[in-house]
């Protein structure tokens, strides 16, 4: 691993299977945004609110069917690709059980909670969503083996086909239901080709080993406590909006985070792409691992910090341009949560160093403070902002979340997260003068919505080289990487 460091031929590895994915994620997040502005645009922001609220609310119970399951096989894996077949196979099995164990509860609590029958029967159809997490696992042996086009390959084509069936079913001026069925056909559609096609990569055994599943439970337990507790930090704003305003402000905060939530993207394929890099680094090179993570934070923060910036100038013209005018209030809402893209790029990266050094139950601590914390701040700025507080709720914990992990990674003498100080000084040395550019041509010139998003990025790109971030060789040497690997494919 360390000569493929040195000669770069390994970061552009990354570069690549990172790109691919983020571009087959990028096109699946695309599509289905368009589906979404279809079924906000048809169900209004009443209904839209009731859709988002019964995906959000079996969220919390995908958590407990996945368990935490996918980081630890992608390091296991990637330690030992010879268990493949077995892991992947009493993965399977384990998830399934898993599933049986939650749908129950799932049905069980919503009717507990008092919600309305129409939500219980929308719940009910939803739970396909439980069958889905059984993707993830297939996923697994693409993310150790660098080859994510393939997932999203087919997540792309999950996506179509969701598009097609929701365009096709608003036309008839459907309910919340009708909806619900159209993502189940698609999701279950492609996991389906994915499962199938996942078989000219690794043979899946099935045959049980029950201690082996029960070393894959205990280690994601402290994984699953601490994905749980994440996501209800998350998404508690939902749940407590639906109960303290209404599903009409729920249908405002959905409608910004369906906005935001695409960008998580960028982290989660930068982290697919390094996780099993990370797992295999920290155990064999030490100098290796640093220098991936250096070089991770200064791309997450490189990405992060102009998103978050360009995005709070243009938030309100996204709002109205996508979802409609009767939308206009979420604006404010939106421009928040850009600030929470950014922070989440750098609390994805901490966690996946987390995993990767073994410290797990770092992070389930930490999840567990933060989700205390969040619903505090809830309870404090619904009342009075409602789905704008709600949106700077997450914000807050999401700052804190950042900070805390850093530190602790920074001060572990066993992981010795190398010191940031010179990469924020490159970071704000191109940002300054980027942020300045667009309040310029805001004010001035009058220039908003996606002309603006358009400039910002070209201008961004070019600051990049200005400011030497990105030389014109190390484009070459990518480039020339680049066409080298589609000749050595195409033999």
């Amino acid at each position: 691993m360390t000569s493929e460091i040195r000669t770069g031929r390994l970061t552009f590895r990354v570069i690549n299977n990172t790109a691919a994915f983020m571009g087959g994620d990028f096109f699946y997040h695309l599509v289905n945004f368009l589906a979404g502005i279809l079924i906000a645009r048809s169900l209004g922001n009443e209904g839209y609110g009731q859709f988002s609220f019964i995906f959000v609310y079996l969220s919390f119970f995908e958590i407990l069917t996945q368990f935490g399951l996918n980081s630890v096989l992608t390091r296991r894996i990637a330690q030992n690709r010879a268990q493949a077949p077995k892991l992947l196979g009493n993965a399977i099995l384990l998830r399934l059980l898993l599933m049986g164990a939650t749908l129950p509860l799932a049905l069980a609590l919503v009717r507990v909670l008092g919600y309305s029958p129409s939500i219980q029967q929308g719940v009910l159809l939803g739970s396909f969503q439980l069958v889905l997490t059984l993707r993830s696992i297939y996923e697994t042996i693409f993310r150790v083996e660098l080859l994510m086009i393939y997932p999203a390959f087919w997540n792309g084509l999950r996506a179509v086909l969701n598009l097609i069936l929701v365009a096709t079913v608003a036309s008839f001026h459907p309910a919340v239901n009708s909806f619900i069925l159209v993502y189940a056909a698609s999701g279950l559609a492609g996991l389906a080709g994915l499962a199938v096609f996942s078989r000219r990569f690794v043979r899946i055994s099935l045959a049980p080993e029950w201690r082996l599943m029960g070393q894959l439970m205990k280690d994601s337990t402290p994984l699953v406590m601490a994905g749980y507790l994440t996501l209800l930090s998350c998404r508690i704003a939902v749940l407590m909006l639906s109960k303290m305003k209404g599903f009409s402000e729920v249908g405002f905060y959905s409608a910004a985070t369906r906005l935001t939530e695409p960008l998580d993207m960028i982290a989660s394929s930068l982290s697919i792409s390094l996780l099993p890099l990370f797992s295999r680094a920290f155990r064999e090179n030490r100098r290796d691992f640093e220098e991936f993570s250096s070089k991770a934070l200064l791309g997450l923060l490189l990405i992060g910090l102009p998103l978050a910036l360009g995005g709070s100038l243009v938030a309100q013209d996204l709002i109205s341009l996508f979802f409609g005018s009767s939308y206009s209030p979420a604006g404010g809402t939106l421009a928040i949560l850009f600030w929470y893209n950014f922070f989440g790029f750098l609390s994805t990266l901490f966690v996946n160093l987390l995993i990767a050094t073994g410290k797990q139950k770092v992070d389930a601590w930490f999840s567990l403070f933060l989700l205390l914390g969040n619903v505090g701040m809830n309870l404090l700025l619904i009342p009075r902002f409602s789905f704008n507080g709600a949106a700077a709720a997450t914000v807050l914990t999401e700052i804190a979340g950042t900070i805390l992990m850093f530190a602790y990674l920074s001060r572990h003498p066993a992981i010795r997260l190398p010191d940031p100080r010179r990469d924020l000084v490159t970071v704000l040395k191109v940002n300054v003068p980027f942020f300045l550019l667009l309040l310029l041509l805001k004010g001035l010139f009058g220039l908003s919505g996606l002309g603006l998003a358009g400039f910002g990025i070209l201008s961004y790109g070019l600051l990049l080289l200005v400011f030497r971030v990105v030389t014109w060789n190390s484009l070459k040497n990518y480039f020339s990487h680049w066409a080298n690997r589609r000749e050595e494919m195409t033999k």
